[in-house]
């Protein structure tokens, strides 16, 4: 039995991630991490990448943070290029170094590039929940089921919720 290749995700219209803006912003709510982890090892491998990548993990335990001593080892390796950042939603120990909540408009200012980057220079991904993400960005939608049966294309929608009350335009968020 052969293997099928996953079909590459298109954002905006390109399925390509390196050199391709100047700063990225991932935000993950708990194991929407992943895909995002993805993207920062794609950016950061490319040698003649210079795009600048922060990371916002939002979890609602430390110890549910997926990955943290390798984004940790990787913010270390690429200090120029790489930042990550982390938020607890649950209760916070007392020294706890983090943000604290889902989302909010200081932790974007702190944590992830500006919007409004000249010539659609930065993008923001989103994934998590369908609750996160709509937080972050507002809802996606699914278009029609294919003839198989399976899920249709997934429709960013329109940009809502935190990114836009920080001044991201849709061209500059992608919504997992």
């Amino acid at each position: 039995m052969q293997a099928t290749l996953k079909k590459k995700r298109m954002v905006h219209g390109s399925a390509e991630v390196t050199r391709r803006w100047r700063a990225i912003g991932l935000v993950g709510g708990g194991t929407g991490i992943a895909p995002l982890i993805q993207i920062a090892r794609i950016v950061l491998d490319d040698p003649h990448d210079l795009t600048t990548v922060r990371m916002l993990s939002i979890n609602r335990h430390e110890e549910d943070i997926l990955m943290k001593a390798e984004l940790d080892a990787m913010a270390a390796a690429h200090p120029e290029r790489f930042q990550v950042a982390y938020s607890l939603t649950g209760p916070v120990y007392s020294g706890w170094p983090g943000f604290t909540g889902r989302g909010s408009l200081a932790m974007i200012q702190s944590a992830l590039p500006p919007p409004g980057a000249p010539n659609g220079m930065t993008m923001i991904f989103v994934c998590g929940t369908d609750g996160f993400v709509d937080t972050w960005g507002g809802k996606t939608g699914r278009g029609p089921k294919k003839a198989d049966g399976s899920k249709g294309p997934k429709i960013q929608g329109p940009l809502t919720g935190l990114l836009a009350e920080a001044g991201f335009h849709e061209a500059e968020v992608f919504k997992y």
